[in-house]
């Protein structure tokens, strides 16, 4: 069975870890960078970009994470995190050729459940504060979801970011299938 690590420094980590479990594999909490052994994929959760980056940074994850040779997923700040800017200072990955609009949909309250595509399924997408693309900076990126004309998932080389919550749908499953399917097991 396939290791999935789940930063777990903030955000939604208890509910990646039942999604993992979901597809088959097993989930690794990620504290420190030794955790990092072993793992045959990272995923950075949603919570608040600016805090996990500090944290990276504090923990000594940046470097670490960047020299990874692993499938990742980024959701909602996992997606920021990623990208090469976001217009305001903070620690970034800088691992995706994207910028990123912070909080493009609104503040917390203006949180939605929406029906996209991703991979050709139906899923039901659940944004919280949520990213969405502003510029694409290489033709390697390939967008893979879409809400309306925003673009809020894509994937480059073996990284993958969406700007919702699939750990808070009840079809958000179909999410880590993909990730599963087209990352971790083509490894």
């Amino acid at each position: 069975m396939k290791i999935i690590g789940i930063l777990g420094i903030q955000g939604d980590i208890e509910e990646h870890e039942d999604a993992v479990k979901k597809i088959n594999c097993i989930p690794k909490r990620i504290r420190t960078v030794d955790d990092l052994e072993g793992i045959d994929a990272l995923i950075i959760p949603g919570g608040e970009s600016t805090t996990i980056g500090k944290l990276m940074v504090s923990y000594g994850f940046i470097d670490k994470i960047r020299n990874l040779k692993i499938p990742i997923l980024g959701t909602c700040a996992g997606m920021v995190l990623l990208s090469k800017g976001t217009g305001k200072e903070q620690p970034l990955l800088e691992m995706l050729n994207v910028t990123i609009k912070r909080n493009a949909y609104g503040s917390q309250k203006d949180s939605f459940e929406k029906e996209i595509d991703l991979g050709g399924k139906k899923i039901n997408a659940v944004f919280i504060r949520a990213p969405q693309v502003g510029e694409i900076l290489s033709k390697d990126v390939e967008i893979i979801s879409k809400d309306d004309e925003n673009i809020v998932g894509i994937k480059e080389g073996n990284i993958m970011a969406i700007s919702f919550h699939p750990e808070l749908s009840d079809d958000g499953v179909i999410a880590y299938e993909y990730f599963l399917k087209n990352f971790v097991e083509k490894r």
